[in-house]
């Protein structure tokens, strides 16, 4: 958390007033709501346009990674945190037997979300192509970003996601079991919007139609949550106790490897 709190003290915050009890519930968030001319605020929400005029991202609450929250935990360095990466590591013999091959490990942030916060839309990190509605997609270069179905056509799934929780919280992970089965019927209702190397927003409407049911899964310390990139999913609404997660992103390859460079769905921050 040293490099998420100097986001905000080089920025002219003072440090007791950044620190988070991951263990306990929130009795009053520090970080917002604040005044727009607090310094916090700017933290989180003061932005510079390419012309060097001041603007406010009003997106709220601030968590998402393209305000001051997401920028928190999305700074370069974090991605390269050597323990961090060591750390991922530990997961490569089962990433190896989930994919049934080599893999390359990616370079990844971690999350956080603050009470009170609303659900996270519901969504893939997957494309809705129409030329593979009946055929599935050859396994994709490592690092393209863009996941182009549920599975490729070696019968291996394009992508999986994986969450490790890093405390206990009444935020956590939900979706929709099944979802990737259905990436035509899917894909029709949505109007095949193409190749995106955004986030795909999913209506919830469309999992009632389709007989979808939602999962919600509380975070508990320690808890490892992987799903295919075909299944919408979000995280909770968080009540009470903030939610801290580690993302851990492993992509098939030829051989065992690990990437240099941050590569992301548009989200992430370009390298220095």
């Amino acid at each position: 958390m040293d490099d998420y709190y100097g986001y905000f003290t080089e920025r002219g915050l003072v440090l007791e007033d950044l620190k988070l009890d991951l263990t306990s519930k929130m009795g009053k968030n520090k970080y917002f709501k604040q005044p727009k001319d607090s310094a916090m605020f700017k933290a989180m929400y003061g932005h510079v346009s390419k012309e060097g005029k001041q603007y406010i991202n009003t997106r709220s609450p601030a968590n998402a990674t393209n305000c001051g929250m997401g920028s928190a935990t999305s700074q370069i360095k974090t991605y390269y945190n050597k323990s961090l990466c060591e750390y991922r590591e530990r997961l490569r013999p089962l990433l190896k037997l989930l994919y049934n091959g080599n893999v390359k490990r990616h370079l990844s942030r971690f999350g956080l979300k603050l009470p009170p916060s609303k659900d996270m839309p519901l969504h893939t990190d997957m494309s809705y192509i129409e030329k593979y509605s009946d055929t599935l997609p050859p396994p994709r270069d490592p690092d393209d970003p863009v996941s182009y179905h549920s599975f490729s056509s070696d019968g291996s799934a394009q992508r999986y996601q994986i969450v490790l929780a890093l405390n206990d919280s009444d935020s956590g992970w939900y979706g929709y079991p099944g979802a990737h089965l259905k990436y035509k019927e899917i894909g029709d209702e949505l109007g095949w919007p193409g190749k995106t190397k955004r986030t795909q927003r999913i209506p919830p409407e469309l999992m009632d139609k389709l007989d979808l049911q939602r999962i919600d899964i509380p975070s508990k310390a320690g808890q490892l949550i992987i799903w295919n990139c075909g299944i919408p999913h979000g995280n909770m609404a968080c009540k009470n106790i903030p939610r801290l997660t580690l993302y851990i992103n492993y992509q098939p390859d030829t051989s065992d490897t690990i990437a240099e460079n941050i590569v992301g769905l548009g989200n992430q921050p370009k390298n220095a």
